[in-house]
């Protein structure tokens, strides 16, 4: 079927599903380039929904790279929703790209991360709805070639068979040299296994295929190399985050997203050094960003985007060497624009007197502090360095600059826990309520179950049982209850299951196979998650989940023994060593080196930020002539019918923003710009002519508002005229409203009188989580039939109403969802 007819269906389906703006792409900030007229084609798949991949800022690096290739198109996909899902089943769509809507085995290559184990389900139904093989070994000389990532790849071997090749580390420098190897490789028609030999040439690039997995007794004996000198692959690690050439214009996503704000990188890589954490060793040596090159991202990325908070990402922010002149300088340049900067956990003893002054002035909502375990004891053998007082000091500090809700992280199961420490967690958490004898924070408790993960100091120990965990829960409940405690935990099931595919091999990719089919998808949310679909799959297998849990000798040979993350086993065996002796290892950036084997010490080396004085810059100066009110008329059309209301206002807000309109906000804890619309538009509804006000600082001519918006909105989000108005007048719309509405079929005209000669018609519909059963008769002023349209009149009061899908769907016997309508459209106000 032509590319065209695909998009044309799969837009149809848009209107049954929850969330269609999850699949609507051509986003701000995509780029788009004629797909036949490029070398290759590449398509970055997150095997998760659009909210949670799109708040990953790896695949968006990634994103940003190759769209600066003129030579190369890239596009994205996520992970459907069941109800997408269903109906592409249905009606025999197969999965699209979000902004060029191909289908994904149309791509040359398909890089898709491998983000948490408890997607790899997901990775799967992509696979086979884009009528792709599941399985590498399937696959034939023209499908795509399936690259993996992330840092869960740290240990492959439970999705080896689904991928043709993967990275292993850092993708910035990697992807370049793949898609350069994949552009060469389909110009000389090269085979699909001379493109694997010309991959595995790269360094950091695993192909599974050439790899034998050897069982003996029922376990995990060996990984045998089938090709020579190809034992061992070396993570990749890029030197310097500052040189890393991209433009930091992120995509700006229609809906709200899970970090739904401008993401800055202020480093990568922590030397703390926290036994039980995998990205210690998969990020090392520690990069830090320059406040130079962070403040350019920053203008840049604002500038691009319209949003109005910043993130500093980071594996441990609070070492961050230039944090205090960061955060002082962000704030001088970014408040007057009512910007806010989200901070991320700070380490405890991270907090002073000039930052505590600084977050004063930040959108606050809640304090995250990481103890990770109830006791001094224990945190020694985790190597987490944190006196009791001091983090009771931190507290404090928060709470006197204005905290109200504290979240503190802590994990059961550890090795060497007792009792004691279970304790530790519950007095910890209500002494933290109190703060020196007055009423202090909400404190919200969360606790998760220690996973042993690859190529960590804790690889070789056992995981804690179901039992067990749900014994520690069910404990911690009873004592963690109280006034100003909230207690939350990870699912123990989910934990278990990560658990085994944190350290399992390559027999579970059958289980994954065996899961799925039997229904078994999205399971990192936990209302979708169903333990029973993975137990039942294991029993059919003969597979014995818990097998993968037990400690591991030392000696044993492990699943990722051939990966080398620069971590050498040696450390990892002498950081136990140290945990069982409860001793501190001290981080290597301020003090001696611990010869983990990472550095090189000419390229691979910490690299701290050198200069921490904040570029000059002098803030927007917003002078206030004063209020200035403005009537706009705009409409809505095509795929964008799909937005919510909500998602339309943030569209327009981040437009005025990008726009550089002199706006004025609202006051409180989130201002906002002084932007109202008239009536929300349902879901699905297109309209020639919507109303809203926004009021402004400086008097601008309407013709210039309209210009700069209109530069900024998308094109089916056009403001069509800008009038003087007075606050009270700006927003006043007539009553009755036409609407044209486009069926699959026409309705007979008797169906039409009869409807218009009953007095009473009600519907049973959805509103939110409620059914109401509403009284639509009075309502509808006028209807009549033109072929396959109807002209709806409706009265519409500034409260309440019905919608014009209803009407037809009371018309038409039908309930509202299961209504097949092809477009309605909001003709004009009468």
């Amino acid at each position: 079927m032509a590319m065209s007819n695909w998009a044309s269906r799969f837009e149809e389906i848009l209107a049954k599903v929850r969330k269609p703006s999850r699949y609507l792409g051509r986003e701000i900030n995509t780029v788009f380039r004629p797909f036949e007229e490029v070398r290759l084609r590449v398509c970055l798949v997150f095997p998760d929904l659009y909210e949670v991949g799109m708040s990953h800022i790896g695949l968006l690096i990634l994103y940003l790279i190759l769209s600066q290739r003129e030579d190369i198109f890239v596009d994205r996909a996520y992970a459907p929703a069941r109800d997408l899902e269903e109906l592409l089943r249905k009606e025999k769509i197969p999965y699209l790209s979000l902004t060029a809507r191909r289908p994904l085995k149309d791509f040359d290559l398909i890089g898709m991360s491998f983000p948490y184990e408890l997607c790899a389900t997901n990775l799967v139904n992509i696979l086979e709805l884009s009528g792709i093989p599941l399985l590498a070994r399937e696959r034939r000389e023209n499908d795509p070639i399936i690259l993996g990532g992330g840092s869960v790849v740290s240990n492959p071997e439970p999705v080896a068979d689904f991928y043709d090749a993967l990275i292993i580390g850092e993708g910035e420098e990697a992807i370049l040299e793949v898609v350069d190897v994949m552009t060469s490789a389909r110009e000389a028609r090269a085979s699909r296994k001379e493109i694997l030999n010309a991959l595995s040439e790269i360094p950091g690039i695993y192909v599974p295929s050439f790899f034998k997995p050897v069982y003996e007794k029922g376990r995990f004996k060996a990984l045998e190399p089938l090709k020579p000198d190809y034992e061992k692959i070396k993570r990749r690690v890029v030197p310097d985050l500052d040189v890393v050439p991209y433009d930091w214009r992120p995509i700006v996503p229609w809906m709200e997203i899970a970090h739904d704000r401008l993401a800055l990188e202020i480093s990568r890589g922590c030397t703390r050094g926290c036994r039980f954490c995998q990205a210690s060793s998969f990020y090392r040596p520690v990069r830090e960003r320059s406040p130079k090159r962070l403040l350019e991202m920053a203008e840049e990325g604002l500038a691009a985007t319209g949003w109005d908070e910043i993130s500093f990402l980071s594996l441990s922010a609070g070492d961050y060497t230039c944090l205090t002149e960061l955060i002082v300088g962000f704030n001088r340049r970014f408040l007057p624009e009512k910007i806010a900067i989200s901070l991320p956990s700070l380490r405890v003893g991270s907090l002073n007197e000039t930052i505590i002054s600084e977050i004063r002035k930040v959108r606050k909502t809640g304090f995250t502090l990481a103890p990770e375990a109830g006791t001094e004891r224990l945190r020694r053998v985790i190597n987490k360095d944190i006196r009791e007082e001091d983090l009771f000091d931190t507290a404090l500090k928060a709470f006197e600059a204005g905290w109200r809700h504290l979240k503190l992280y802590f994990m059961i199961g550890l090795p060497t826990e007792t009792e004691k420490d279970l304790e530790g967690i519950v007095r910890l958490s209500k002494r933290l309520t109190r703060i020196k004898g007055r009423i202090g924070p909400q404190v919200n408790v969360s606790v998760s179950t220690f996973v042993p993960k690859p190529h960590t100091a804790f690889q070789w120990e056992r995981q804690i049982t179901l039992a067990e965990t749900r014994e520690k829960l069910t404990w911690l409940k009873k004592a963690l209850s109280g006034r100003k405690l909230k207690f939350k935990w990870h699912k123990p099931e989910q934990s278990f299951l990560e658990g085994v595919f944190s350290r399992g091999d390559r027999r579970l990719s059958a289980l994954i196979l065996e899961a799925y089919r039997r229904g078994a998808r999205l399971d990192s949310w936990s209302d979708e998650f169903n333990f029973d679909v993975w137990l039942s799959a294991a029993e059919s297998l003969g597979l014995d989940l818990e097998d993968f849990l037990r400690p591991r000798a030392l000696d044993e040979p492990l699943p990722w023994d051939h990966l080398d993350l620069g971590v050498t086993k040696e450390f990892l065996l002498a950081e136990r060593e140290h945990s069982l002796a409860q001793e501190i290892s001290p981080d290597c950036r301020y003090k001696k080196c611990l010869k983990c084997g990472v550095c090189d010490f000419k390229v691979i080396k910490n690299v701290l930020a050198k200069d921490c004085e904040f570029p000059p810059v002098e803030p927007p100066k917003i002078e206030e002539e004063g209020r200035f009110t403005y009537r706009l008329i705009y409409q809505k059309r095509g795929f964008l019918r799909f937005l919510s209301q909500i998602e339309l206002m943030n569209q327009f807000h981040r437009a005025v923003r990008r726009a550089k309109l002199p706006v004025a906000f609202s006051e409180g804890f989130h201002p906002l710009p002084r932007i109202s619309f008239a009536k929300a538009l349902p879901v699905g509804v297109e309209s020639l002519g919507e109303i809203a006000a926004i009021e402004l600082l400086k008097q601008l001519e309407p013709d210039e508002i309209k210009f700069r918006l209109n530069q900024e909105l998308p094109e089916e989000i056009k403001v069509l005229d800008v009038s003087f108005s007075s606050p009270k007048e700006a927003l006043e719309v007539p009553d009755e409203v036409l609407y044209e509405i486009i069926l699959p079929e026409p309705v007979p005209q008797e169906k039409i009188d009869a409807f218009m000669a009953k007095r009473s018609v009600t519907l049973r519909v959805r509103r939110g989580k409620k059914i109401k059963e509403l009284e639509l008769r009075p309502f509808v002023l006028n209807l009549k039939t033109q072929g396959n349209r109807l002209l709806l009149i409706l009265f519409e009061p500034r409260e309440g109403g019905v919608r014009a899908q209803e009407v037809v769907a009371a018309l038409l016997e039908v309930s509202p969802e299961e209504l097949e309508v092809k477009r309605i459209v909001k003709k004009q106000i009468l």
